[in-house]
């Protein structure tokens, strides 16, 4: 098994901003993360859990995560990127539970690395699909992040 580096040193985000805990898996077209739901995420709703329209950006943290992973097997500073929009994002449930352990998935469905790219994104826990949607990313090719 492959040993990643921790996500805060793939990602531009800093702090409670990070909402990713650690990489499972990375391959050539998409990556698998985990994300655990506690009282300390800085959306969590007390009673309730995390909303699960924060899984838009949990699965585009997923897509940044594996772009510094790529830029680092290449021995480079990571583009800077954005998330442009999402198609079908469709939620089975309304919250994350405190306590629930998400699996989040990325593979990239077309585009390359330095430009615009269509990810298909899952977020599962405890053997189901709780939501999914396509992510449109851009990588600014030449605007490396900080």
């Amino acid at each position: 098994m492959d040993a990643f580096p921790p996500v805060q040193e793939l990602l531009p985000h800093r702090g409670p901003a990070v909402l990713l805990d650690a990489v499972l898996e990375d391959h050539a077209d998409g990556i698998r993360a985990t994300a655990r739901i506690t009282p300390e995420h800085p959306y969590f709703v007390a009673g309730a859990g995390v909303p699960a329209w924060v899984g838009i950006e949990i699965m585009a943290q997923a897509i940044a995560a594996h772009a510094g992973l790529q830029a680092r097997r290449a021995q480079k500073a990571p583009n800077a990127g954005m998330l442009l929009g999402t198609r079908r994002y469709q939620a089975e449930t309304a919250y994350f539970p405190a306590g629930m352990q998400l699996e989040v998935r990325a593979d990239r469905e077309f585009g390359e690395s330095g430009g615009v790219a269509a990810c298909a994104c899952r977020i599962l826990a405890e053997g189901r699909t709780l939501v999914t949607a396509t992510l449109i990313v851009v990588e600014l090719d030449g605007e490396k992040m900080p």
